[in-house]
């Protein structure tokens, strides 16, 4: 019997709004130049109108499980890997939860992660399988998140932009002996980083609304990412698998911006073939949900031969940096 647990299918719901990198800069009064545009690579991001996170994860939620063939009612558990804040203050509410409902997840439980930016994808792909290949009992996991930009917040370090955010939903379903296989993973926290990147007002160690806005500490953020530790980790689980970063036919990066993909390409030794920039370009930086679409988009329209393999790696926004290794089939 095959225990290992894989990849059946991923889906993604976009809200109908779009807006060029100009207007979403120009919103919250910055200028756009030309060497922000060649740093930033993001021509454009996906806007909500009417929608909200939640609405669009249970449309990614049913489109994933559609194309997995797997009846709701069948799911074990709900990962929620939402990054920014939800329809309601979490963690006294939780989106997994009114998604469970909604789709008539009856027998699943439910469980969210935070922090560490586009790595809590991949937090929740290795607790997913780590609870598939532990407990006989589960055979199915609903991955999903839903991230909406805070109004008036979708410029990440507007005093030095890093990064323009799009709103996004996806799910994946994962389940045990079938899909493409999740051979490894590994992931590191730096608790001393743990407000490089965070919403530091409207909680109760700061009640000011005013200061509801996602922050990044650019200069923790730059040092982090120049320590090298994502590369030792990717470097390590390589090794115990056997391959080189050649063998590897796609890197899936988080879609912060041209400059940090840059970045992290040199510091995994990464040819630009390895990686695709067309999702960051179009969609901007959609925190975990980049995963699942840069994911989709290596698969699609020719996706590699069977057996090639696939690494997901980030930074974790100098918190937690991680990654995952998967074996077509």
């Amino acid at each position: 019997m095959n225990n290992h647990t894989g990849v059946v299918s991923a889906a993604y719901s976009l809200p109908s709004g779009l807006i060029s990198a100009r207007d979403a800069l120009a919103q919250e009064g910055l200028v756009y130049s030309i060497v922000l545009d060649q740093r930033l690579g993001i021509d454009s991001v996906p806007a909500c109108g009417d929608e909200t996170a939640s609405s669009l994860a249970l449309a990614a939620c049913q489109e994933a499980l559609r194309r997995a063939g797997i009846d709701a009612a069948l799911v074990d558990v709900i990962v929620d890997f939402s990054i920014l804040p939800q329809d309601y203050l979490v963690p006294a509410w939780n989106m997994s939860n009114k998604l469970q409902h909604e789709l008539g997840a009856r027998k699943a439980f439910t469980v969210g992660f935070s922090g560490g930016g586009g790595s809590n994808f991949l937090v929740a792909m290795a607790a997913a399988t780590t609870l598939i290949e532990t407990d006989d009992k589960l055979k199915t996991a609903l991955l999903v998140a839903g991230d909406v930009a805070i109004p008036g917040n979708r410029i990440l370090n507007p005093a030095d932009p890093v990064s323009i955010l799009g709103d996004c939903a996806s799910a994946m379903v994962l389940q045990k002996g079938a899909g493409h296989t999740v051979l490894d993973f590994a992931l590191w926290t730096d608790g001393a980083n743990h407000d490089v990147y965070y919403v530091p007002g409207g909680a109760l160690a700061n009640h000011n609304p005013g200061a509801y806005r996602i922050q990044l500490d650019k200069p923790r953020f730059d040092a982090s990412r120049q320590a090298g530790t994502l590369g030792k980790l990717v470097a390590a689980m390589l090794e115990a698998a056997g391959l080189s970063i050649t063998q590897i036919a796609s890197v899936l990066l988080p879609n912060v911006s041209q400059e940090d993909q840059s970045d992290l390409q040199r510091e995994l030794g990464l040819k630009a073939e390895q990686v695709d920039p067309a999702v960051r370009k179009s969609y901007g930086y959609l925190q975990g949900n980049d995963f699942v679409l840069n994911y989709l988009a290596a698969l699609e329209p020719a996706p590699p031969v069977a057996g090639s393999y696939v690494l997901a790696a980030s930074h974790g926004m100098g918190f937690m940096p991680a990654a995952v290794l998967l074996r077509l089939t």
